[in-house]
């Protein structure tokens, strides 16, 4: 591929994922369908282009697209259900989807809040805790625990291998020793994991009805520990980065922080806006299941192509002032999760965390400031988001 283009997009640059929305925009511009010739794959950055690869599932597949890299497919060689279509895609999705309906989830929303409070309490009377490194890191992976029936000793060993897995170096496209090793000692965790519960009563949520569909024939045990590692990173990583982009937006628009101060009721649509305007997937990955001309563009049976869900949230052809945070706005017609038989089945999980979060810190620490000079971010061309966010706030008595 040597055609050249008039602007650069490079999710594996570290300095991109400080801001990319002014390369995004001047690729919706000019250039839509981007090549992106290091990595061999297509970026998609129009919502229209997006959400028509997203509903086609024919002609922009799942299987086979487990990640962006092109050596992904033989690297981490666990079937994970998103990196299937249907009938199979199906099958596994029907076992796991009516535990997290929203009716489903929640009985969780009193285990959520006392767990957020709990993280918040130490850090209260000192006026200063990191959003993201004391608290976001941790809740995720605490409910995902209740639902895998992980033991607590075991959360951070889980969740630093999902950390190993996503994290990388400046401008690598390929996958490292690192984030290998952490996919395979995830991998070797759940297949012992499996091991432990299967027939035992104490397995429960998720993990019991994937052993129970292991059982009947219903899913595979590969499926099984590849859905527990999927389950692992993306109910971790995707959530935990949310909240610290939410608070960072909020904080950036103090007026609009004092909106829900004084009405919570507008929080659903604050997490909406959020996911539109900063969301935490950045980059959803399919392959060209069959030719097929985009904008001109020539995509080939086999291309992998990433989806940029947070280009095509900002497109001023879909949303008006597209380029402006404003939480009464509250659409749900961004594609944060997706759209189609392949919509982010965690959805209402991540929603009903955030909302929780927010709910607590905003009664409790309604004035934080970000020490801005703190931020740091995660690196990887998927998930776009903070490591550490350090606040300060009046001191509260625990």
């Amino acid at each position: 591929m040597t055609t050249t283009s008039p602007v650069t997009i490079d999710p594996y640059d570290h300095r991109f994922h400080w801001d990319p929305y002014p390369y995004y925009r001047a690729a919706r511009e000019h250039d839509p369908v981007y090549y992106y010739a290091p990595g061999g794959f297509w970026l998609l950055t129009k919502w229209d282009d997006v959400q028509r690869a997203f509903r086609d599932h024919k002609t922009f597949i799942n299987s086979g697209a487990v990640a962006l890299e092109r050596d992904a497919n033989e690297k981490l060689p666990y079937p994970l259900f998103i990196g299937s279509d249907p009938p199979e895609h199906t099958r596994q999705r029907a076992v796991l989807a009516p535990l997290l309906m929203p009716a489903s989830l929640a009985p969780l929303e009193s285990f959520i809040r006392a767990r957020t409070r709990a993280l918040l309490t130490p850090h209260l009377p000192r006026g200063q805790l990191d959003l993201v490194a004391d608290l976001a890191c941790y809740l995720p992976m605490d409910v995902l625990a209740l639902l895998l029936s992980i033991p607590a000793e075991d959360r951070d060993r889980v969740r630093s291998w999902a950390d190993d897995l996503m994290a990388r170096e400046d401008r690598q496209t390929d996958l490292a020793e690192r984030n290998v090793g952490g996919y395979m000692n995830l991998a070797q965790y759940f297949e012992a994991h499996t091991a432990r519960l299967a027939g035992q009563p104490g397995a429960h949520g998720l993990v019991a009805a994937m052993l129970a569909a292991q059982e009947q024939g219903q899913m595979s045990h590969a499926e099984v520990v590849g859905n527990l590692i999927l389950l692992a990173i993306a109910g971790n990583e995707t959530t935990t980065k949310l909240i610290g982009n939410m608070a960072y937006r909020l904080w950036e628009h103090p007026e609009q922080r004092r909106w829900l101060i004084e009405d919570p009721a507008l929080l659903p649509k604050a997490i909406e806006e959020t996911l539109r305007f900063d969301g935490s997937s950045q980059i959803l990955v399919r392959r060209v299941g069959q030719e097929v001309t985009l904008r001109g563009k020539l995509l080939k049976k086999g291309d992998r192509v990433g989806l940029c869900v947070v280009s095509a949230n900002r497109d001023a052809d879909k949303f008006e002032n597209a380029e402006l945070f404003d939480i009464r706005r509250g659409s749900r017609e961004h594609l944060a999760f997706g759209y189609g038989v392949h919509a982010c089945i965690g959805a209402a999980l991540a929603r009903l965390e955030t909302r929780v979060v927010f709910e607590e810190l905003l009664r409790l620490l309604p004035e934080y400031e970000i020490e801005a000079a703190g931020l740091r971010r995660a690196h990887n061309p998927n998930v776009r988001g903070f490591t550490h966010v350090p606040v300060r706030f009046a001191p509260v008595s625990a």
